[in-house]
């Protein structure tokens, strides 16, 4: 059994955990380089691929969530059910307002006492107040930072008893690649506000691959405290 940081075993495949995340930017970065027309379109674009693979990824993680709560019994105290549950909900809640709850794919007009208030003129919450949008990004990205990058690295192997409610709390190795692209993915944008940097050499939407990041650590999160459940079960 290898023992990376808290995980007691690897129990997603490699391939998802490891290999798929970086996809999204070996995809993205040549094409923003040599079609930047076409990246405008279909990648960056309103239904382009990240705007649908980032909601597609949060679905994912409330299918694993719900999983998770129709059968209690996977985990061991309420207090890791009702954070699960909260996590799941935190995938609804990003999925629907990635998609503006549908507007996006339906083309609904915006309810004239939503049109009023939202910055976009939008079906969704997070146009209409930084309690919707910054602060909560804020709190979920101290989270990926903490939780995905900065225990994984560095807790003790074996510190954290299998069974205890850290155990399942605490993300495991299997979440730091998402993680920290997560986190990388910025790192460019906020450089050049830090240094007054007029232009990047490639400039882009960097808050949008970061949200499907943060969908994606959501999502293999969750996978891993269901394959880790399985397994005890």
């Amino acid at each position: 059994m290898i023992v990376f940081g808290n995980s007691y075993d690897q129990g997603l495949p490699r391939w998802l955990w490891l290999w798929f995340p970086p996809l999204l930017l070996l995809v993205i970065v040549p094409l923003k380089i040599l079609a930047p027309t076409f990246y405008k379109v279909w990648i960056d674009g309103e239904l382009g691929l990240i705007e649908l693979a980032t909601p597609g990824v949060a679905i994912a993680g409330v299918i694993v969530g719900f999983l998770l709560l129709r059968r209690p019994s996977l985990l061991p105290t309420r207090r890791i059910r009702t954070w699960v549950l909260m996590v799941s909900l935190g995938c609804v809640y990003f999925a629907g307002e990635e998609l503006s709850w549908g507007q996006h794919l339906f083309g609904w007009s915006t309810p004239a006492y939503l049109e009023e208030v939202n910055d976009q003129e939008e079906t969704n919450l997070h146009n209409i107040s930084s309690w919707f949008d910054q602060k909560p990004r804020m709190l979920l990205e101290l989270w990926v930072l903490i939780g995905g990058v900065v225990w994984p690295l560095l807790h003790r192997p074996g510190a954290t008893t299998v069974g205890s409610d850290s155990y399942w709390f605490w993300p495991t190795i299997e979440a730091l690649p998402s993680a920290a692209l997560a986190i990388l993915i910025r790192l460019p944008e906020r450089l050049k506000s830090l240094f007054d940097i007029e232009q990047l050499p490639l400039e882009l939407r960097f808050s949008e691959p970061q949200e499907y990041y943060f969908a994606l650590f959501l999502f293999i999160y969750l996978a891993s405290i269901l394959r880790r459940a399985s397994r005890t079960h």
